[in-house]
């Protein structure tokens, strides 16, 4: 029996593995084309927020569950098997994140492709619980990242910050095309596929990341990310990201990530 947190919420039991259900909140054939997913369990600072807006406006949000962590684990052949969530949307990000976060079965080719279609069954049951009759023109991430950045000097964790994607952009980095730098903490920006959204938000004061379209068409840049899946799809990709506590490292910057969520609303209802 699954424990839902959310009022006037379901779940929805993926077919293959019990343990691991979507908790889905409002109507995916709604006329208000957006859905809102979170892949990680751990990173829900504004989620219920978020939960509130969805029955208020329509649409439908989507949080993947199971045991609470970062990563899904898969019951395969009496091993137990950890994949990215968020890495799982397309066959080269899938076996990436499969042998990345399990080194002592990489070589077991059997399993990491057991694991893999696993992988793919769990990312369609997501895309259809976000999708309905017909996919969804938007699709919405909402995350949450670490304070800093490993390596940062300042004793940062994770790998998300706007410093970090500047950076990374500087240094010749080929999934990126543009950033912007607004007034915000660095751990508070968004990653977006839309080119008029990324202006938006430039011209609003927002830490903002355009991610760079040919990820689409070079297999180098696929990660299996729904940034990466989106770009393939042609659908418009809003990631929502903002800083969390993190091994009692950092805070949760709730009233950010809720002035995100809304500047998100304010830019979706703009289309309709």
């Amino acid at each position: 029996m699954h424990t839902l947190l959310f009022a006037l919420s379901s779940a929805l039991t993926f077919p293959q593995q019990p343990n691991i259900y979507l908790e889905v909140v409002g109507d995916n054939n709604s006329s208000q084309d957006w859905a809102f997913f979170a892949p990680h369990e751990t990173e829900f600072v504004a989620n219920k927020y978020v939960a509130e807006q969805i029955v208020k406006k329509g649409g439908v949000f989507v949080v993947l569950r199971q045991e609470g962590k970062r990563l899904v684990t898969f019951d395969i052949d009496h091993q137990k098997i950890k994949i990215d969530p968020n890495r799982m949307f397309t066959k080269i990000g899938r076996l990436a994140s499969l042998k990345k976060s399990n080194p002592k079965h990489r070589k077991n080719v059997s399993l990491i492709n057991k694991a893999e279609k696993r992988a793919e069954a769990l990312s369609q049951f997501v895309l259809d619980a976000l999708s309905g009759e017909k996919p969804p023109s938007t699709i919405v991430a909402m995350h949450n990242n670490s304070n800093g950045f490993e390596g940062d000097g300042k004793n940062g964790i994770g790998n998300v910050s706007i410093i970090r994607y500047q950076t990374k952009l500087a240094s010749g980095a080929q999934y990126l095309i543009d950033t912007a730098s607004g007034t915000d903490d660095e751990d508070d920006l968004y990653f977006v596929t839309d080119k008029t959204d990324f202006n938006s938000m430039k011209q609003n004061g927002w830490n903002a990341v355009l991610q760079n379209p040919n990820v689409a068409t070079d297999p180098n840049e696929d990660d299996g990310s729904l940034s990466v899946y989106s770009e393939m799809k042609g659908y418009r990709y809003i990631n929502i990201e903002a800083e969390r506590v993190t091994h009692g490292f950092g805070e949760d910057h709730l009233s950010k990530q809720i002035e995100m969520v809304d500047y998100t609303f304010s830019l979706l209802e703009k289309e309709q």
